[in-house]
């Protein structure tokens, strides 16, 4: 089909020229360029947010969250890479993945949102094609002052007037429209007041124990039980690396590392061929999928 369409595209060109009477140049740029042109395909990129999406959005503890809604080929990586989150942290609000990890189209995560994040006015660079709607979900015991001075720092008639509110009545589960999220994804320096985890924790007692042992780095095979339904602490297993130090685990097919505690030797009759043994909550956040993966590896003995 391709060759034919070639075919009689080359003849009209033919025609074209003979009867318009331009140079052979003509047939060399353009040709090329319309031939290049029914082969080349647009990539397609995933999309995690459109103007057409809602958010909503909850508070616990002070800590604003909103809820993503999953799309189709997300996956908890891509989302926490997304909003600039570590797995640990998605694990943290969202407990459920550390036994389910799979994303099914539809569901809600809950994301922590700083401040930052939301736009609650639209100022001169707002464009409404990158901005998805941002709605704050009423809770017991809320009313209009609290939502809009303490939460949001805006005008009570602002909030009122974005809703079309007759007065300040407001009901549990009521949708108040506070604001927008941008479609782009949010920035790694927005999170510079997020609560270190607790691979965080053994990240820093890592570095406090390099003074006293000898770092080592290695690579091979990383193991963990996939059908442990533990959810637990970050823990290794290790044939060299000094017990109760910090061990540094990185997928290189995800590019995340955790750091976890050594707890033991890997057993004789176990994983052979392992370089290191890791905790199901340690593979989880290293975005494993398989029982077998290569890693790279930093102990100290």
């Amino acid at each position: 089909m391709l060759s034919l369409i070639r075919r009689n595209f080359a003849l009209h060109i033919h025609h074209f020229i003979s009867t318009m009477r331009l140079t052979p140049l003509f047939l060399i740029c353009v040709v090329p360029f319309f031939l290049q042109a029914q082969t080349k395909t647009k990539p397609s990129t995933p999309t995690f947010l459109t103007s057409k999406d809602t958010l909503y959005l909850t508070i616990q503890d002070g800590q604003k969250i909103i809820h993503h809604r999953v799309k189709a080929k997300q996956t908890l990586f891509s989302l926490a890479k997304y909003y600039c989150l570590s797995l640990e942290e998605l694990y943290e609000y969202n407990p459920r993945f550390q036994t389910d990890p799979i994303l099914h189209t539809g569901e809600l995560v809950a994301i922590p949102t700083p401040n930052i994040a939301i736009k609650r006015y639209k100022r001169n660079d707002f464009k409404i094609a990158q901005n998805a709607p941002l709605c704050y979900v009423v809770q017991p015991g809320d009313n209009m002052y609290q939502i809009c001075r303490r939460h949001f720092e805006m005008p009570v008639d602002s909030i009122r007037e974005r809703n079309k509110l007759k007065n300040n009545t407001i009901i549990p589960g009521q949708l108040l429209h506070v604001g927008w999220i941008g479609t782009e994804g949010y920035k790694l320096e927005w999170r510079k007041d997020r609560k270190p985890t607790a691979s965080d924790a053994l990240k820093a007692k890592y570095d406090q124990q390099r003074v006293k042992y000898k770092e080592v780095s290695s690579q091979g095979i990383c193991h963990w039980i996939k059908d442990n339904s533990e959810v637990g602490d970050l823990y290794a297993l290790h044939r060299e690396a000094a017990i109760g130090t910090s061990i540094s685990v990185t997928n290189p097919a995800t590019k995340i590392t955790v750091f976890a505690r050594v707890i033991g030797r890997i057993p004789d009759n176990l994983a052979n061929n392992a370089e290191v043994i890791v905790s199901p909550a340690a593979a989880k956040k290293l975005g494993a999928n398989n029982t077998d993966f290569m890693t790279r590896v930093r102990f100290l003995k």
